[in-house]
């Protein structure tokens, strides 16, 4: 099993943080309560994966509506808006409009707008054996697993189940660890919990702007 290491280079992943490489400002979501763009958190492109999901010369990209205390850490009511703590709150996280995971052609570079919102700093996605250590404890039970960024695996350290509908697949785990090692101003963006996409298997037939998936923050 592989996990996810960030690199300065691109292998053609996909990146964390950075401008999203979206050709059409207009494709770029706004928060549904002020208006202002969302933050980009990742792209993932075809080749991210064996299994398929995205159309060739297209990407995933997941957006998240981020706002800062003026103490500098990130706004927990806010937070708790994108976080599923409760099975029951799974339909309100695919329809809220907090975080958003669109499908959009692949531009050949980053679309920065006059008045960005809140970027992190970008790296490149690389991936890495886990040494038999990670793979043992990821394996020890079905309650434990590894804190660390990987591509599918089991979802580890969810703190209730989450019961997905059947068309979606669990495809990424990002850890807060990582956000801070991409950008590390951004340290406790996801409140010290885990970042789960889970995306739309029916996302390879989808077009330019459409839903392909969902994500939502975890708590450890």
């Amino acid at each position: 099993m592989k996990k996810i290491v960030l690199s300065q280079q691109d292998h053609g992943y996909g990146q964390i943080g950075g401008a999203p490489l979206l050709k059409d400002l207009s494709l770029w979501p706004a928060n549904p309560q002020t208006g202002g763009l969302m933050t980009p958190i990742m792209t993932l492109t075809e080749p991210f994966q064996p299994a398929r999901f995205v159309p060739p010369g297209m990407a995933i990209t997941v957006f998240l509506a981020v706002a800062q205390q003026q103490d500098g850490s990130f706004n927990r009511p806010l937070q708790r808006r994108y976080t599923v703590n409760q099975q029951s709150e799974l339909q309100s996280v695919l329809s809220g409009g907090f975080a958003r995971v669109i499908l959009h052609e692949l531009a050949s570079h980053p679309l920065e707008p006059s008045t960005p919102p809140l970027l992190l700093e970008r790296a490149f996605i690389d991936f890495e054996e886990m040494t038999d250590e990670e793979h043992d404890e990821e394996h020890e039970d079905e309650d434990s697993g590894i804190g660390l960024s990987k591509p599918s695996g089991r979802p580890c350290w969810l703190q209730d189940p989450i019961y997905e509908p059947p068309r979606y697949m669990f495809m990424m785990q990002l850890v807060d660890a990582d956000v801070a090692q991409a950008s590390p101003p951004h340290g406790g963006l996801f409140g010290e919990g885990n970042g789960y996409l889970f995306v739309d298997m029916q996302a390879r037939r989808g077009k330019e702007g459409d839903d392909a998936g969902f994500f939502f923050i975890q708590f450890t």
